[in-house]
């Protein structure tokens, strides 16, 4: 074993690990490459410290000018640990949603945390940092991992090539969940190179999700660095299918895993099951550990009740976000139209529903909107 001249030298090198007991076709082999071996606990230190090398050596990133960055948490810890090494200032701007472990880790590195509103997410984030560069541009090196070429390239030559090493270059498919999509960009590419027959499939989180760290690319910028060609497959992915088997990796695997490692998971079950055999390659992002304030281990009860989820276009559990309250919304009739079979028919369902909810033992709030020919939406579509 060699001796590390410092912590940032022992970036890289992740095992991998075979997944046995979540693994539903024995003729598949579905390895899990860990990356929250890194020193700073994530995938992210490869970019983070990809991406401030190569600014030092263009000159952009000198002595004296501060780190800043919008993060969702891994990439600010990376860049928190790199810039510690360094002897750079880090200022990070995140969602007041992040969980209160990365908001700590990053305090005991010495960074500097602006928070933003978290219904905004990580765009709002991204919006204040590009901000705070316009303003003070010979104050701040804005890294924008989101369209900094270097982000992917750290996979492309570290994730990628590991990969190839470890496997003996014998793989099928690689499943990667959708960030930045760096390493959905970087991996991808090289192996594509090394093999075109590989399938590259990134596995996304639906509208609205609470999976930290990723993104719905319908409902958020895109990143500079994203190139679809490189995606054979998209996969979706709710919040309680990628929390259920993050659970279940501690539990029946013994990997103490994240949010985004459940989601990453669940991409390469859905591929193991079509498969007749072959080798499947995941990224698990992040360990566990960072999300123990977070609803990722507090299991919810799931009401015998199942019903379509549009989004994922899925028959889903019923299952409340805060325990022990359910809120309804039915859309009502028009009051200047007359009542149709259909207002009667939601109207009918949502009560039967309702009272099944509060015979569980539930709280129902049911909010029905009622549109009247004075309605200000209504008046603001006539004057458009």
């Amino acid at each position: 074993m060699k001796l590390a001249k410092n912590i940032l030298e022992l970036i890289g090198e992740t095992p991998i690990v075979e997944i046995r007991r979540l693994n539903p076709n024995p003729k598949v082999r579905i390895l899990a490459k860990l990356e929250f071996f890194n020193p700073g606990g994530s995938v992210k230190d490869r970019i983070a410290l990809k991406m401030i090398e190569d600014a030092e050596k263009k000159g952009e990133l000198r002595p004296g000018k501060i780190i800043l960055e919008a993060t969702s948490g891994n990439t600010g810890i990376g860049l928190a640990m790199v810039g510690a090494v360094k002897g750079y200032k880090v200022l990070l701007v995140m969602p007041e949603s992040v969980s209160e472990e990365r908001k700590r880790i990053l305090k005991a590195f010495g960074a500097e945390i602006l928070l933003t509103p978290s219904e905004l997410g990580t765009d709002g984030a991204i919006e204040e940092a590009y901000r705070l560069a316009r303003e003070e541009p010979d104050k701040y090196f804005l890294v924008d991992q989101f369209n900094n070429p270097s982000n992917p390239l750290a996979h492309y030559y570290g994730t990628a090539e590991e990969i190839i090493k470890q496997t003996g270059g014998q793989l099928d498919a690689v499943v990667i969940a959708i960030g930045t999509t760096g390493t959905l960009v970087g991996v991808g590419k090289r192996l594509k190179e090394y093999n075109p027959r590989i399938k590259v499939i990134a596995v996304e989180p639906v509208v609205g999700h609470r999976i930290q760290g990723l993104k719905n690319l319908t409902e958020s910028y895109i990143p500079g660095v994203f190139d679809p060609r490189i995606m054979d497959e998209k996969i979706t992915v709710s919040d309680e299918e990628a929390f259920q088997l993050a659970r279940r990796l501690a539990r029946e695997e013994g990997i103490f895993a994240g949010m985004s490692s459940g989601a990453a998971l669940f991409g390469a079950i859905k591929v193991a099951e079509r498969l007749e055999e072959g080798v499947i390659v995941t990224i698990f992002p992040d360990g566990g550990e960072r999300y123990l304030s977070t609803s990722l281990f507090i299991e919810r009860p799931i009401l015998n009740l199942k019903l379509y989820n549009t989004p994922t276009r899925r028959v889903e559990p019923l299952i409340p976000q805060v325990p022990g309250k359910i809120t309804m919304y039915t859309c009502g009739p028009t009051v200047s139209e007359p009542l149709h079979l259909g207002v009667w028919r939601r109207l009918i369902v949502a009560d039967v529903l309702k009272r099944y909810l509060k015979a569980q033992g539930l709280e129902v709030i049911h909010v029905i909107n009622i549109t009247d020919i004075d309605d200000r939406t209504v008046n603001k579509a006539i004057d458009l």
